[in-house]
């Protein structure tokens, strides 16, 4: 018995008990999970990859997209599912684009340029501007939000704002600074076109020719002496510019300062008091009392002869005189303080004048500062400077002693020189210079210019300037230091009309043309030409043969 306890069952002839079966299917399917946990594995490398590379080209198009929305409005949802509205963005561009060109464009550059500097055109481009600027920067922040994506992570979305940030401040910024700019305009013109004041000044029409029926206008350049130093309003220079409509030749026509008896029309109020021409009453005693420097101030000083709502009495009495006295009716009068056509100067960068010494003055140069005593005689030490011969750059301080320096050479020389500042400043004026430096020039011009012209009437005077320098420029001397106290005003008159009536030359100096004279040591220590002589004999000349 113990041994058949022991004894295999095999061996005792029982059955032995058989292993669990193994089912097929299940090894089929459990070699499918282990082969799949293996691919798994292999390639979720792969598949995070992918999607990497997935979200980057996102961004890149998210990125790319934005930035074409920054290059022109609205041009990055072509891409998207706004493309509706992209296009709506760039069909309103479409239509200012063309609109501002219309307006530029018709009746020439010039012309259109200055259409857009009246009052409707500055309230259009202020309207451009913040409109314009409103919908560059709702199309950049559009094209952002559409291209974003929710799924990417806070870095990456963090990326794409600021970029889309970084795009809006570069529309932006140009964008504020030409508002500002033409605000600054709006304002400044608004200072200093004070608007149509003479009655029987000439009025330009419209269209490409707006000066077709006119053809001369007559423009008094009033240089105002009036300062901290000064008692009353005085005219440092008196210029009347006359040109011809047409060709552009102008005639300048310096008027003295100490010119006496400038004759005053009926129809001025002080013609009661000053009946054969403007002079020194009884018991006057200062010493502008009958000279052409006074006589502003003598309108002033009589308002209560001028009706309630007469115009400035002082601007209608110095026209009406220089009307007397040139022949010529003055149209347009443009006044500029001293100190600001200093400050015009340094913010237009400079101005080159070929400076000419007067030869009997016994001065190298022209002098800055400088009193008289009463006998004539230079006061010793007033004289604190001097501007060297030659062709040179002037600032504004220098270019002011330029045109208004006479201690050395009386006022012959000194009227010269201030016709040969216009010759040179209208032959030099920079458009870049004038870009870059518009908010200064703009400051200046709003503090110390004056026009009694309508701002409307801008494009048919930049017309006039443009066609000023391809014309003559003529200078006439109407001084004569024998008869300046009691002038033959009908002599006067007769050559002005002779410089009137002088024929176009092309082949004459035009301001644009002797704009850059080459310095040379005999030019710029000489005296003047012939031409500029300040004498009767020849009293007129080719204004930029005497520069």
């Amino acid at each position: 018995m113990t041994g058949d306890a022991h004894t295999p069952a095999s061996r005792r002839g029982g059955r032995s008990p058989r292993r669990p079966a193994v089912d097929p299917d299940e090894t089929i399917i459990a070699s499918r999970r282990a082969l799949a946990g293996r691919e798994e594995q292999t390639s979720a490398p792969k598949t995070r990859q992918a999607a990497r590379e997935v979200r980057s080209h996102e961004v890149r198009r998210a990125i790319g997209l934005t930035a074409l929305s920054a290059l022109l409005p609205g041009l990055g949802l072509l891409w998207t599912r706004r493309r509706n509205i992209g296009l709506l963005f760039l069909g309103l561009v479409a239509i200012a684009a063309i609109s501002l060109g219309i307006i530029v464009l018709s009746g020439g550059l010039v012309q259109g340029g200055a259409r857009l500097l009246t009052t409707k055109g500055l309230i259009l481009l202020l309207g451009m501007c913040i409109g314009g600027g409103l919908l560059w920067l709702a199309g950049i922040v559009l094209t952002a939000v559409t291209t974003a994506q929710l799924r990417w992570p806070s870095q990456t979305r963090a990326l794409h704002a600021g970029f889309a940030t970084l795009m809006c401040l570069v529309v932006a910024a140009p964008t504020a600074i030409a508002t500002r700019d033409v605000w600054v305009t709006r304002d400044t013109f608004a200072s200093v076109f004070q608007g149509q004041s003479n009655k029987d000044a000439v009025n330009p029409g419209g269209g490409s020719n707006p000066w077709k029926d006119i053809p001369r206008v007559n423009i008094l350049l009033f240089g105002s002496d009036a300062g901290a130093d000064r008692v009353k309003q005085r005219p440092d220079s008196l210029i009347v510019a006359s040109v011809d409509t047409k060709t552009g030749d102008t005639v300048l026509v310096s008027v003295p300062r100490n010119m006496g008896r400038a004759p005053l029309p009926p129809s001025n109020p002080l013609y009661s008091k000053y009946p054969n021409g403007f002079t020194c009453l009884p018991g006057q005693n200062d010493n502008a009392c009958g000279l052409m420097e006074g006589i502003w101030q003598a309108g002033e000083d009589n308002k209560d002869l001028f009706p309630a709502d007469s115009e400035d009495p002082g601007l209608v009495t110095t026209r009406d005189a220089v009307t007397g006295i040139t022949g010529l009716k003055i149209d347009y009068t443009a006044t500029v303080d001293l100190q600001g056509f200093q400050q015009l100067v340094d913010a237009m960068g400079g101005v080159y004048v070929n400076v000419k010494p007067d030869p009997n003055s016994g001065y190298d140069g022209i002098p800055i500062g400088g009193k008289l005593d009463s006998a004539g005689n230079v006061i010793p030490g007033s004289i604190t400077g001097m501007i060297k011969p030659g062709y040179q750059k002037l600032d504004g301080f220098h270019a002011l002693w330029y045109s208004r320096s006479r201690v050395a050479s009386g006022d012959d020389q000194r009227m010269r020189r201030q016709r040969c500042m216009i010759n040179n400043l209208i032959s030099q004026v920079d458009p870049f210079t004038m870009v870059t430096k518009f908010t200064s020039i703009m400051s200046v011009a709003q503090k110390n210019i004056r026009i009694d012209m309508n701002q409307d009437d801008l494009p048919a005077f930049a017309t006039l300037a443009e066609r000023m320098k391809s014309g003559n420029m003529r200078s006439v001397n109407i001084s004569d230091p024998v008869s300046n106290s009691n002038p033959n005003y009908p002599k006067i008159h007769s050559l002005v009309q002779k410089a009137i009536e002088t024929p176009h030359n092309p082949k004459a100096a035009t301001p644009k043309k002797s704009s850059s004279p080459a310095p040379s040591p005999s030019s710029s220590s000489t005296a003047p030409s012939s031409s500029s002589s300040s004498t009767s004999a020849n009293p007129i000349s080719d204004t930029a043969d005497s520069c």
